[in-house]
């Protein structure tokens, strides 16, 4: 069953279990000297003022491994648990499907409406969960799968889940903000993109050397942020513009601060 790291957070599906301090911990941290093992410092103390070496006793039980039915399946679901991000976007593969089969209501009901914010707050998170189309689903989803993993990797499931609800917040609120009082407009928003622009600009914060691919362009993740950054901002509030630019900003300025606070603590993996 997945755990989580008890060093960085990182939901395992295969958690080591060290034998000097009893803890469990990722791929990244299985070896006593990537977690500062305690129970190691007191070994080493042990065998210096014994003299001899002292052997860890533990009972261990031998089991025929069976092979389970539907064994491919069992491990797509194993990796989908195992990893918040990738939970996240089974969820909003479901939420989309439930999109085409309930129809109206229910974007009706989740959809982010500016002018309605503060009588439906729900929208604030479950907007995030809704697409306009394929297209648009595909696109956010891969940025999902490429990035997510990523940033988790480095900082944990807990704080992962953060950036991103934070992010789609803020983004939500951004976006409620400049339609009302700069567009004058009452237009819906739904798509993930507020949040999933707060994971990248938190993952280039803490990782500015990441090499990714801009149209085939390899560049560091930095530049990219601030190419789509400066894309935003020249086409916000642009005529017949159906993307809500206002949320990718907002979205930037939260995994800014946050990455910032992340990366200021030293609570993150750096390799």
């Amino acid at each position: 069953m997945p755990k989580e790291c008890d060093y960085c957070g990182f939901r395992d599906p295969m958690p080591f279990t060290c034998k000097y301090c009893g803890n469990s911990y990722c791929y990244n941290h299985r070896l006593p000297e990537t977690h500062n093992c305690p129970g190691l410092a007191d070994y080493k103390e042990r065998v210096r003022s014994g003299g001899k070496i002292y052997q860890y006793d533990s009972e261990v039980t031998v089991k025929k491994y069976t092979k389970p039915r539907f064994n491919s399946l069992t491990n797509v679901v194993s990796v989908i648990r195992s990893n918040y991000s990738l939970t996240i976007l089974a969820i909003v593969i479901i939420s989309f499907i439930l999109q085409n089969v309930l129809g109206y209501r229910y974007d009706a009901y989740l959809a982010l409406y500016p002018l309605d914010v503060l009588s439906r707050p729900w929208t604030l998170v479950t907007h995030i969960f809704l697409h306009s189309g394929p297209i648009h689903l595909l696109f956010n989803m891969m940025f999902l799968f490429f990035f997510g993993p990523e940033l988790e990797r480095r900082i944990g499931g807990q704080k992962f889940l953060a950036v991103f609800f934070i992010s789609g917040i803020v983004a939500a609120a951004g976006y409620s903000l400049w339609s009302v009082f700069i567009l004058k407009s009452a237009a819906p928003a739904v798509g993930a993109s507020g949040a999933l622009f707060g994971i990248f600009t938190c993952l280039a914060v803490l990782a500015p050397d990441i090499m990714v691919y801009v149209y085939f362009i390899p560049m560091k993740i930095t530049h990219a942020l601030v190419f789509f950054a400066l894309l935003d901002l020249l086409f916000i509030g642009s005529a017949g513009d159906m993307i809500a630019r206002s949320a990718h900003l907002s979205g930037v300025v939260a995994g800014l601060l946050i990455g910032k606070r992340i990366k200021e603590k030293g609570q993150y993996y750096r390799q």
